[in-house]
């Protein structure tokens, strides 16, 4: 994991902030549901926007990729590094 202050996990992200993927935090127990992510097109480079948070418990996270959308838990999300961009 990079320790670049640039870099932060995507579960901190708020409704309406945009991200470059930058890497992938590797855990074994995690590996099929990270290679799950790469098939639907979560891959380094790739920008994204969180569109919003469950209401109360702000879990799972609405994000958008291109035409599709995603909800992923919070938990998952961290597993995530991303940049912030401005749009």
């Amino acid at each position: 994991m990079d320790l670049n202050n640039d870099f932060q996990q995507l579960g901190g992200l708020n409704p309406g902030d945009s991200a470059e993927i930058v890497s992938f935090c590797e855990s074994e127990d995690k590996e099929p549901f990270l290679h799950r992510l790469l098939e639907v097109g979560f891959v380094v480079g790739e920008k994204l926007m969180i569109l919003n948070h469950a209401p109360l418990s702000h879990c799972p996270i609405s994000i958008k990729i291109k035409d599709a959308t995603y909800a992923i838990r919070r938990e998952d999300a961290n597993l995530i590094q991303v940049k912030k961009i401005t749009v």
